[in-house]
């Protein structure tokens, strides 16, 4: 007769440790952490490029503005000038050219500094009656959207010219 030896069964766990658990948690933290600032760059970036093509937008649409009323070389303007409200209502009432100059300005001017649009907007139109063109520009601020433009004290200036 054989002698069988009196072993304890032990069945072999199979599974993960505590502390396998605890690193492979560690390393999906660190990857949702980066997944989030990745997310947060992203949704900046795209506020950025939005408030850009509004700003190209509003560029378009004052130079659509100059060519309806072309022959009129009053359409000039500067950064730190006031929107002024030219009391006649060209939507409403006809209008002399001079009158639809100043409501064109108003009506744009008054978008360009709606908060809405544009952070801190502000504009300025330059006509050079040699070259027959107007430069019109918008700035706006950028620290906040995207970076800092160190030339303007984080204003990012956005310019098109056309001739007329």
């Amino acid at each position: 007769m054989s002698m069988i030896a009196n072993h304890c069964y032990r069945p072999r766990l199979n599974g993960f440790s505590l502390i396998e658990v605890m690193v492979s948690l560690f390393i999906l933290a660190g990857g949702m952490l980066g997944m989030a600032a990745l997310q947060n760059q992203v949704i900046k970036n795209n506020h950025a490029a939005f408030t850009e093509s509004q700003a190209i937008f509003l560029i378009n649409d004052m130079a659509e503005r100059i060519r309806a009323n072309r022959g009129n070389d009053a359409y000039v303007i500067d950064y730190p000038e006031p929107t002024v409200n030219p009391g006649t209502n060209c939507s409403t009432s006809q209008c002399s050219s001079n009158q639809m100059v100043a409501w064109d300005l108003y009506q744009w001017r008054t978008k360009v500094e709606d908060s809405h649009v544009l952070p801190q907007g502000q504009s300025q139109i330059i006509y050079d009656s040699l070259a027959r063109t107007f430069t019109i520009s918008i700035r706006f601020d950028w620290t906040h959207l995207g970076g800092v433009d160190l030339t303007n004290d984080g204003m990012r200036t956005v310019t098109m010219t056309t001739r007329i």
